[in-house]
C-alpha cells in the first residue's frame, strides 16, 4: 500500500514521525492526507477564522474532499498522536458533540491507540 500522508513541520520542534504513520495505516489507509506541525499563533488564527473560537487549539481537522483531509496539530502540545487519532476520525465522521458520540469516540481512539 501507497502512504500517501505529508508532513508539514512548521516549526523547530523535532516530531518523529512513525508513530502518526502507524495510526495513519490503522484508521486512514488510502486516504490523502496532510498533517502540519504548527505553532500556537497559527492554530489560535485557524481556530478563531474556521471555528469562530478566539483560543488555541490542539488540533484542527478538515475534511477537504472524499478520502482526502488535513491536520493541523500544535506542536506544543504533548499527547501529539492521540491528537492525531482524535482529529482522524472526526475525517471519518466522528464527534462529540453528545455524551453518547464522546463515548463512542473515546472508545474508538483508546482502541486503535492500545493496538
Amino acid at each position: 500500500m501507497k502512504n500517501n500522508i505529508y508532513f508539514n513541520n512548521l516549526t523547530k520542534k523535532r516530531v518523529k514521525t512513525e508513530g502518526f504513520l502507524r495510526i495513519y495505516k490503522k484508521v486512514l489507509p488510502n486516504w490523502e492526507l496532510s498533517v502540519v506541525l504548527a505553532g500556537p499563533a497559527l492554530m489560535r488564527s485557524l481556530n478563531k477564522k474556521y471555528r469562530k473560537k478566539d483560543k488555541i487549539a490542539n488540533v484542527l481537522s478538515f475534511k477537504l474532499a472524499s478520502k482526502n483531509g488535513e491536520i493541523f496539530l500544535n506542536a506544543n502540545e504533548k499527547k501529539l498522536l492521540y491528537l492525531f487519532t482524535h482529529a482522524c476520525l472526526h475525517l471519518l465522521g466522528y464527534d462529540h458533540k453528545t455524551n453518547k458520540e464522546a463515548v463512542k469516540m473515546e472508545e474508538k481512539e483508546n482502541k486503535i491507540l492500545l493496538k
